[in-house]
C-alpha cells in the first residue's frame, strides 16, 4: 500500500546541498588535500630508498605516475609526458627486479625518474580542480580494469 501525503513526497530524492558540492568540485584542491596526496607518495619513495618498502609503496607510485600521465594526455603539462614515460619504465624495472629477487628496490635512474615524477604529480595536484583530479583517478581505474596500465613494451 502506497503512503500518501505531503510528508512522504520526494523523500530522499533530492539533495538540497548538491549545488554547493558541484561548485566545490570546480575549486582547486586545498593545500591540505595536496599535502595528503603528497605524503603517501613521498613516504613510498622514502621507504623504497631506505630499503624498507612494502608492496603498497610500488602501487602508490604507480597510481601517482598513471594519474600524471592521464593529466598530461589531457593537456595539463603535456610537455612533461617524456618524464612520466621514463618513470613508468622505472616502475617496470622495479617490478621486474621484485619478480626476480623478491625485493622492492630502486636502481639509480629509477630513483631519479620517480622523484621527478613525484614533482610533476605535485605540480599537477596544485594546477587542477577537484573534479579534474577525480576524473583523472577514475580514468586510471578504468584503464586498470581494462589492463591498460604499465604494460609498455620497451623499444
Amino acid at each position: 500500500m502506497r503512503k500518501r501525503g505531503a510528508h512522504f513526497k520526494n523523500k530522499g530524492r533530492r539533495d538540497p546541498g548538491a549545488w554547493l558540492q558541484a561548485i566545490g568540485m570546480q575549486q582547486p584542491l586545498t593545500q591540505e588535500q595536496i599535502d595528503d596526496l603528497g605524503l603517501a607518495v613521498h613516504l613510498a619513495i622514502e621507504r623504497l630508498r631506505t630499503g624498507n618498502p612494502i608492496e603498497g609503496d610500488w602501487h602508490t607510485l604507480a597510481a601517482a605516475v598513471n594519474v600524471s600521465m592521464v593529466l598530461c594526455e589531457k593537456g595539463v603539462g603535456a610537455e612533461l609526458m617524456p618524464d612520466i614515460l621514463t618513470a613508468q619504465d622505472a616502475l617496470l624495472r622495479i617490478f621486474d627486479r621484485h619478480t626476480a629477487t623478491g625485493r622492492w628496490a630502486f636502481d639509480g635512474p629509477a630513483y631519479k625518474a620517480l622523484t621527478r615524477a613525484v614533482e610533476i604529480h605535485e605540480a599537477h595536484a596544485a594546477a587542477i580542480t577537484r573534479d579534474g583530479a577525480r576524473a583523472a583517478m577514475l580514468e586510471v581505474r578504468r584503464r586498470a580494469a581494462r589492463g591498460e596500465v604499465l604494460n609498455r613494451v620497451p623499444a
